[in-house]
């Protein structure tokens, strides 16, 4: 049973994702054309224009977990390497590595095109990209289920509730404006943004309730299925009278699985002469999804042990009795146990997209105005899915075309590294970089511990001479 949990987990942790768009690293780089997808009242340089598909193209994954967690070296002097599972490898020395609710997530956003330009007395951006986003918690429990199984006297109850995953992937034409007011001390800036649902997809246990003794064991649970996806349905088989979903299939209509409207709002405040902090507020805004399928999981399932094993191949039953057999009716019984049934009509959903706050401080060197020192503060309010980080920042500009960001940040994922190179010559915009820098992966580049990262870049062409 441990195996098929198992293989679940990693399923559901290679298939998810966050919510990234623009990186971080650029917050405070003045020459960057895509700051304004952080905080709306950002204004750039230079009227741009971006080159399709590679303007900003932005790839990741974060976790507050890693290869470290379930990779440990091995007692054995034939093995390097041994898993969790291993007996070797104590429970506590295990769970420890844990949180309490364990996040892995996955962002591949791609801008399709962009455009800034100067607009009366301030300055105008439209977009239009791609967004997808994925999210899923996974309890500590539900590892100390697959880890320990159950104690060897009595009855080992597990608890798990509010897990799975969440997934949704979106269209969106963005139209922004941003202006100095007061004597230029202040800016302010908004983007309205109108979305267009390709696919959502979610599914959320509920409960879990998991009793483990030497007589049986028994698994029930509760939960519940929601897709959206154009020309796509259920394929479902007649199961105990409930139609059971075995799989999707095509043949829906081909038209937006939903609408949406979101807005950006920011705004920035120099303080004093070099001494500037900005707020910005991201995604509020939601999604209606329509003709939603929805799916009921449920289980309640009763293992009483193998019984009249058949080890005698004269046995007239060891055909069907034999070991092999037996664990084959089991692993058949366990697929039978987690099931997903079909409500038979379709409903619509509005959902909130998984709004951002952020909270910003610079400050230039008075004895080298290329040289500033900088704080951003940036929570993602999404559920079980929010986050929080603070990021330390030293950004360099030695000439006016090119600029350099390097970046410490402590998060809900952990530590990481970050930094950024931007090329802005006239004519010509080339960019790259990373939020979360990786150190130490192994043979097959999976990140040792946290993985946490991602890698952003774009080209650019700027047009015209400098707006400021």
């Amino acid at each position: 049973m441990k195996k098929y949990i198992l293989t679940g987990i990693l399923a559901v942790s290679t298939l998810t994702i966050s919510y990234a768009q623009t990186m971080k690293s650029s917050y405070f780089m003045e020459g960057s054309f895509y700051r304004h997808q952080l905080n709306p009242a950002f204004g750039n340089e230079r009227s741009y224009f971006s080159l399709p598909v590679l303007g900003n193209l932005n790839a990741g994954i974060e976790s507050n977990m890693g290869l470290s967690t379930f990779i440990y070296p091995s007692s054995n002097p034939k093995y390097d390497l041994t898993t969790f599972l291993d007996p070797q490898i104590s429970s506590s020395e295990f769970m420890k590595k844990l949180k309490t609710n364990n996040k892995i997530g996955m962002n591949v956003n791609m801008q399709i095109l962009s455009v800034g330009f100067k607009a009366g007395k301030g300055y105008a951006t439209v977009d239009l990209g791609i967004r997808n986003q994925m999210a899923a918690t996974l309890p500590k429990d539900l590892f100390g289920f697959v880890k320990n199984g159950m104690n060897i006297d009595g009855t080992t109850n597990y608890k798990l509730s509010n897990f799975g995953m969440d997934m949704a992937s979106f269209a969106e034409l963005a139209v922004g404006f941003s202006r100095n007011i007061v004597n230029d001390k202040i800016r302010i800036g908004a983007k309205a943004k109108v979305l267009v649902g390709a696919a959502y997809a979610n599914i959320n246990y509920k409960d879990m309730d998991i009793d483990l003794s030497g007589d049986q064991w028994k698994i029930k649970a509760n939960g519940q299925v929601h897709m959206a996806v154009p020309s796509l349905e259920f394929d479902t088989k007649e199961h105990n009278g409930k139609q059971q979903i075995v799989g999707v299939k095509t043949g829906g209509d081909i038209a937006p699985a939903g609408m949406g409207l979101a807005f950006d709002l920011g705004a920035t405040y120099e303080v004093i002469e070099d001494l500037e902090v900005s707020l910005s507020v991201l995604d509020l805004g939601f999604i209606k999804w329509n003709n939603l399928a929805k799916g009921t999981a449920e289980s309640d399932y009763t293992f009483d042990g193998f019984n009249e094993i058949a080890f005698d191949e004269d046995n007239p039953d060891y055909d069907n009795n034999n070991i092999d057999a037996q664990i084959e009716n089991l692993t058949d019984d366990l697929k039978e146990a987690f099931l997903i049934y079909s409500d038979e009509e379709t409903t619509s959903m509005s959902k909130a997209l998984a709004a951002t706050l952020n909270i910003g401080a610079s400050y230039k060197m008075p004895f080298y105005k290329g040289l500033s020192f900088a704080f951003l503060s940036s929570t993602r309010i999404a559920g079980k899915q929010s986050v929080s980080e603070g990021r330390f920042y030293a950004n360099v500009a030695p000439t006016n075309w090119f600029e350099a960001s390097v970046n410490y940040a402590i998060s809900s994922y952990g530590s990481s590294l970050g930094w950024m190179l931007n090329f802005h010559p006239r004519g010509f915009n080339l960019f790259f970089g990373t939020d979360s820098q990786i150190f130490k992966v192994s043979p097959q580049f999976i990140p040792v511990k946290r993985i946490n990262t991602n890698i952003c870049m774009g080209i650019n062409f700027p047009i015209g001479k400098k707006l400021r």
